[in-house]
């Protein structure tokens, strides 16, 4: 199933580069990679002090250029959280494909830019201190919002993107049973073909 998710990702970003016009000013394939700081919703019901997950987001792009246009990716981030008291922790993997509409100012070599939209993601791992965490009844596939902004100088782009999940996790506790959902913000840079 992991891979048939990964393959279809791809798939579906390599496609609409293929079937885009050719025109250069029409299209914008790319490379993304940063870091992800990844958290969860309800970390008070941890007990003890929780920390958030760092790791790094890597992937492909494919956008439109024009003061408004689209944008699809095909993403492998990392999230997760931690509870220094309890020993507690999630550390999830994830194939993130979100699609989101781009506000793009063009003001010469400088291209300011903001974007929204959903996001769908597959689970590729999810480990704990002991192991992996199956059968713990949670979804494979998950849902979020993004929102995002940053910059294009010359082809290289430099972003912020926070990530709202909308799935519960069902990673309750020992003191709850409470939904939890995952909280990203991203920092990525990108160079543009």
């Amino acid at each position: 199933m992991i891979k048939k998710f990964a393959v279809i990702a791809l798939v579906t970003v390599c496609g609409a580069v293929c079937a885009a016009p050719s025109n250069a000013g029409a299209q914008g394939f790319g490379l993304k990679g940063g870091l992800s700081y990844g958290n969860v919703s309800n970390s008070g019901a941890l007990p003890g002090s929780v920390k958030q997950r760092t790791g790094y987001a890597v992937g492909i792009s494919l956008s439109s250029s024009g003061i408004i246009g689209f944008g699809i990716e095909g993403l492998y981030a990392q999230r997760g959280v931690t509870s220094e008291t309890t020993g507690f922790s999630r550390d999830l993997n994830y194939i993130d494909v979100p699609v989101y509409l781009r506000l793009a100012l063009p003001l010469g070599p400088i291209k300011p830019f903001a974007y929204a939209g959903p996001q769908g993601s597959y689970e590729l791992k999810c480990g704990t201190d002991s192991g992996d965490c199956d059968g713990s009844g949670r979804p494979k596939v998950t849902y979020a919002g993004v929102i995002g902004a940053g910059v294009r100088i010359l082809g290289i782009s430099l972003e912020g993107r926070y990530v709202y999940g909308l799935t519960d996790l069902k990673l309750g506790t020992v003191t709850t049973t409470d939904s939890y959902k995952t909280r990203s913000f991203l920092i990525l840079a990108g160079i543009g073909f």
